[in-house]
């Protein structure tokens, strides 16, 4: 009960402390933690570090299976269905509010930016922080409570560690040597981005601009790998 009831108290300072500029920002920022969305920059990984993108993918599905077996589980409420005047970005939802979802998925993008770059690079602290608040934004938004949304966190950065250190007994090295090493990347990004940008509802509604900037940069960075690799001699 005690531990509830700082749950419900972190709950409401974050939630609680909403204004118009912070609706803005957290209802576009939570929504990288939508699972397209995330599969989507998994592949563009790929098509870089092919390694850590193919883990950071396996991590994904794997966590994403792990939460949604949680979620089911336990069958928690979500803050609407117990406290009064929550406020909401996007739909209010009732059911399967632990673990969050989008936060397991945040937790594997997370830990992916101290892979892909060094402690030292602002590239590391830039993304993760933005992939920490994307978290919080579930907090910040009214559909999950802050231990939903923590231990997340802690499940997709500890599938991302354990598909990580299991990754290094993948032969990535023979993989690389083939050209549809970063082809098959590409297709992916290509099918990702055009499920995201042509018509689907992202969660939360709120983030809903992502569902077209993103499958556009997608594209023009798959552009670039491209024109890099054919002048290789590899495309």
């Amino acid at each position: 009960m005690h531990e509830m009831g700082i749950n419900i108290t972190v709950f409401r300072l974050i939630n609680d402390a909403h204004n118009p500029w912070l609706d803005t920002f957290f209802g576009i920022v939570s929504g990288l933690g939508d699972g397209l969305v995330v599969a989507l920059l998994c592949a563009l990984l790929m098509l870089f570090r092919l390694r850590l993108g193919l883990a950071a993918m396996a991590a994904f599905i794997l966590s994403g299976l792990i939460a949604q077996l949680l979620k089911r589980i336990f069958d928690m409420p979500r803050p609407p269905a117990v406290l009064e005047n929550v406020h909401v970005l996007g739909s209010a939802f009732s059911s399967h509010s632990f673990p969050s979802g989008h936060a397991t998925s945040d937790g594997v993008m997370f830990l992916a930016a101290f892979l892909l770059w060094n402690l030292r690079d602002f590239r590391t602290w830039t993304v993760a922080v933005l992939f920490a608040l994307a978290a919080l934004g579930r907090v910040y938004g009214g559909v999950h409570f802050p231990l939903d949304v923590t231990v997340g966190l802690v499940l997709g950065a500890l599938c991302m560690h354990v598909i990580w250190r299991w990754s290094a007994t993948w032969p990535v090295q023979n993989w690389q040597v083939s050209q549809w090493s970063w082809k098959l990347g590409g297709m992916l990004v290509i099918v990702l981005a055009a499920v995201l940008g042509l018509g689907y509802h992202m969660q939360p509604s709120t983030a809903q601009p992502l569902a077209t900037l993103l499958p556009v940069a997608a594209l023009l960075v798959l552009m670039r790998r491209w024109k890099e690799m054919k002048g290789s001699g590899r495309g």
